[in-house]
This record gives structure tokens, C-alpha cells and sequence, in this order.
């Protein structure tokens, strides 16, 4: 998170997308389901910040479908 914090974007962020892009800075090559099941947010909730996410430039996407994961850009 720290070189979000140098862009000023963490700030900007509500809890629940900080707390999903923390875990997956801690967990590249993560899946939806477990970001879901380890933070208990509700997977449409997280599917949907995620692409949040994604657009904003913040993490990035690996995969289709089922087979998707996310890293931190």
C-alpha cells in the first residue's frame, strides 16, 4: 500500500476495497472466491470491486472466468 499512499489514491479508497487490495498485495495470483471466503464480503461485492480496481488501474487481471486472478499493477 505504500506506493498507493505516494499517489494519494488510498485515501480515496473505502474500507472494504482497502482491505481487498491489501489482501491481494499480499496475495498475488488470488482468486475472487478466496478474497470472498478470507475477508467475508460477499463475492458479487468483491467481483465488483475488483473491477473497480481493475479500471482505476490499481491491480491487475490474469485469466477468464473461473480461472481469473488479480495482482497488484
Amino acid at each position: 500500500m505504500k506506493k498507493l499512499e505516494v499517489k494519494g489514491v488510498k485515501a480515496k479508497l473505502s474500507p472494504k476495497e482497502k482491505s481487498i487490495l491489501t489482501y491481494v498485495e499480499s496475495n498475488p495470483g488470488t482468486k475472487s472466491g478466496e478474497i470472498a471466503n478470507k475477508l467475508h464480503i460477499p463475492n458479487p461485492t468483491v467481483k465488483r470491486i475488483l473491477t473497480k480496481l481493475f479500471n482505476e488501474n490499481l491491480i491487475e487481471k490474469y485469466g477468464i472466468g473461473a480461472g481469473t486472478n488479480y495482482s497488484i499493477k
